[in-house]
């Protein structure tokens, strides 16, 4: 049956939710003092902080619409905020519910993307993907909203299999974890939508909302993974797909996959693809990373069941983008599974970009759980780790200048809140400490940094993070507003989940032009 999953898995969906949410419950890491800010004096204090319905995996999305500056994020409740950056005030016509079905909201854990589907010279339009694990019972799929807050379309994903229960009716479509990357898949100049679902489907979506000829693609199995998207063939803006997924048999392949797929011929077409033996819900990065000057691809390994997903678990690989042959030195392993976004910048004390990701520490003993960051060379060689209380490997690095010194430092969360690193050897910045974050609320996903336009205090450049949940920890999110200690004196290497605003996962900053063909 090409739609059915393998027993096994969705027990293993089961198991894995289970350990997630066993650590996230942890009390001691959950103290809602997070309200007041616990910032270190060195560290400057919120602009403004907002409060919420449960933010759990869906990462601030910064931008301009008409005009104003504004962050965008989804919530547990199922509802899309889009907020002025420099006050915190909802936009008029904001949020809006991300309802499948009518009047009913979606719980949502995709991040939204502010994509200009028509030009630059017209508004953009906001796309998020709705479907929880933490929430069930609800309808998934994506929802594109204009502006002003009115719905562009509603795309409905298929009915393949019950999310939440081996034992329940499948009468849910499927949700959509994946964020939506925009670029032109085809060649054509249109600026497609890509995303993945746990219906199995890898989607491409032009501006209408309706399928690019030859999509959906079946990987018959739940994909996890954001597309990273990336010019390597075909016309001048055309872009290849680059993607992990879930498999269950396919092909011989039990665990993941990571794929590359480039448009030809009026369809897509699979250039080069990697089983790997555990699954892949990590989205893949992609930037030069040694000396060669080829683009690479980076991703993590999840956390499957046990045999046969077993042999790659706790590693993180790194593959020449152009015909997927492996980068020397990687892969590199880690101390547990890799859930995020790798993220690719330039460290101090380097002249090549460097790659910073969080795992998992499954073999530390602490209450509530531990976490690993790590930067590590394009060689493979690590040049640093840093442990941080609370268990998840959920939240992606964000790699910017926080001393204005001119050189890249790293902010990223874990379940016990929001930490700032010295991005030359991971040493904790500003007075803080593992025991004393810049805030303790519980950060699942990545922060944002923004030059905010304008003048007076919300302006400048600013730090925003959605925080609080998943709704098992706590109902309320969120939203905090920080100035940054100082002004970049060099551009964000890596500015937020996926880098950039369309979120296609790319290091653009490394990227040569000569490293693309056409």
């Amino acid at each position: 049956m090409p739609h059915q999953r393998s027993p096994l898995r969705p027990a293993g969906w089961r198991a894995a939710l289970a350990l997630v949410l066993s650590v996230l419950l942890a009390p001691v890491f959950f103290d809602m003092s997070a309200f007041a800010s616990t910032a270190t004096p060195s560290f400057p204090q919120p602009t403004w902080v907002d409060t919420v319905g449960p933010v759990a995996l869906s990462s601030p999305a910064t931008g301009v619409i008409n005009g104003v500056p504004v962050v965008a994020f989804g919530t547990e409740s199922g509802y899309l905020y889009v907020i002025d950056a420099r006050t915190g005030r909802n936009l008029p016509g904001w949020p809006q519910p991300v309802d499948i079905a009518p009047g009913v909201p979606t719980a949502i854990e995709s991040t939204p993307t502010i994509a200009y589907l028509d030009g630059s010279n017209q508004p953009p339009t906001i796309i998020v993907g709705a479907g929880s694990t933490y929430v069930a019972d609800q309808q998934g799929g994506l929802v594109a909203f204009n502006a002003n807050g009115t719905v562009r379309f509603r795309f409905v994903t298929k009915v393949i299999f019950n999310e939440w229960s081996t034992k329940g009716p499948n009468i849910y479509h499927n949700g959509v974890f994946s964020t939506p990357a925009i670029g032109d898949v085809t060649g054509n100049g249109q600026q497609d939508i890509v995303f993945g679902s746990w219906d199995h489907d890898l989607y491409a979506l032009t501006p209408q909302g309706k399928l690019v000829p030859g999509f959906p693609i079946n990987n018959l199995d739940t994909i996890w993974s954001s597309p990273a998207l990336f010019h390597l063939r075909g016309s001048t803006s055309q872009e290849d797909i680059f993607i992990g997924g879930d498999a269950s048999g396919r092909g011989g392949c039990y665990g993941g996959f990571i794929s590359d797929y480039t448009y030809r011929n009026g369809a897509p077409h699979l250039v080069w693809q990697h089983c790997e033996n555990q699954t892949i819900w990590s989205s893949p990065a992609i930037g030069v990373i040694d000396a060669t000057g080829r683009p690479a691809v980076v991703v993590g390994t999840g956390f499957g069941e046990p045999p046969p997903y077993k042999s790659d678990s706790y590693k993180l690989f790194a593959f020449y983008a152009d015909n997927g042959s492996a980068v020397p030195g990687w892969p590199v392993k880690t101390a547990g599974p890799a859930f995020g976004s790798p993220a690719i910048g330039t460290l101090p004390g380097s002249s090549t970009p460097s790659v910073v990701d969080t795992s998992w520490c499954t073999a530390c003993a602490q209450p509530g759980g531990t976490s690993m960051v790590y930067a590590w060379s394009g060689s493979g060689h690590q040049l640093w780790n840093q442990k941080l209380p609370g268990g998840n490997d959920f939240s992606s690095p964000v790699l910017v200048d926080l001393t204005g010194q001119g050189i890249n430092d790293v902010v990223v969360g874990s379940s016990a809140g929001m930490y700032a690193l010295n991005g030359a050897n991971g040493n904790f910045l500003f007075g803080t400490s593992a025991s004393s974050p810049i805030n303790t609320s519980s950060m699942l996903n990545s922060a944002a940094v923004f030059d905010v336009p304008g003048h007076g205090r919300g302006s400048g450049w600013h730090l925003f993070e959605a925080c609080g949940g998943p709704r098992q920890v706590t109902q309320t999110g969120l939203l905090y507003d920080y100035p940054l200690p100082a002004k970049p004196a060099i551009a964000p290497a890596w500015a937020g989940w996926r880098d950039g605003p369309n979120h296609t996962g790319v290091a653009d900053q490394t990227i040569p032009q000569a490293a693309t063909t056409s």
